[in-house]
Order: structure tokens, then sequence, then C-alpha cells
């Protein structure tokens, strides 16, 4: 098992726990789900699936379109009551694996909310931004 980690700026925010926070219930309970149902119990042998894709230089963007129940029907074999889909779920999620078995969780954003590539391209290198700081923090 893989345990996700939140990744803390310099200032101690966890820029990934605060974009949660602002997601809707149901696009909430759909991540909660797969970090800790898939994410963390597949990890890196997600890579090269609908789930994982990587971006170089060690950082990946892990790619939800699921709901929390489906996502705990096909992994957990659970029938909880979670938030029925009213909308489309189309999140992304950017983390990095690093020691033996921990997920840094960078940043994420709402790709159904803006889906053009320009936008894509600004969060990957906002993400990218963030992972190389995180590893000149872990250099010194």
């Amino acid at each position: 098992m893989w345990s996700a980690e939140f990744y803390e700026d310099t200032s101690g925010r966890q820029l990934v726990k605060s974009w949660m926070d602002g997601l809707s219930e149901e696009k909430y309970a759909a991540l909660d789900a797969a970090i800790t149902y898939v994410l963390e119990v597949k990890g890196l042998d997600l890579a090269s699936t609908e789930w994982l894709t990587s971006l170089g230089r060690g950082l990946y963007e892990f790619r939800l379109r699921h709901t929390a129940e489906g996502i705990l029907r096909l992994y957990a074999g659970a029938e909880e009551e979670v938030p029925k889909r009213t909308s489309k779920i189309l999140l992304r999620l950017f983390v990095h694996f690093h020691g033996s078995k921990v997920i840094l969780l960078l940043a994420g954003y709402d790709k159904g909310a803006n889906n053009s590539s320009r936008h894509q391209q600004a969060q990957i290198a906002a993400a990218r931004k963030l992972l190389t700081a995180w590893q000149r923090g872990q250099a010194r």
C-alpha cells in the first residue's frame, strides 16, 4: 500500500487540501475515494492506464472520471451511501511518487470547469514548479 501525503508550501499551506475543500460534495467524495481505493492501493502500477500518465521528470497526472459510488463498487466492493452524480466528474491531480511507498499530492484542478489546452498546460507548469521546489527542499 502507498500513503498519500499533501504537499505543503513554504507557508505551510496544503494546496491540494485547500482545492479539495472547495469542490462540491460529489466531487470531493469521488476524489477522496479515488485516492484511498485506487491511488494508494495501486500506486505506480496505474501508470499507462486510464488513471495515471507520466508527464516526465517524476510528475504524474492522476485522472478521475468516476463517481465515488462507482469507485467504491469497483475497487472496494462496497455499497456505501455516497452523493449521486449530478455533474460530470473530470478531475486532475498532479502527484509524485517517492521513497518506498509515498505519493506526494502536489496540485489539482477541475478539467470539467476549464478544459482548454492552454489552461491544462498552465496547471502542469505550476505543478512542475511545486515539485521542483519540493525536490530542492529534500536535497538540503
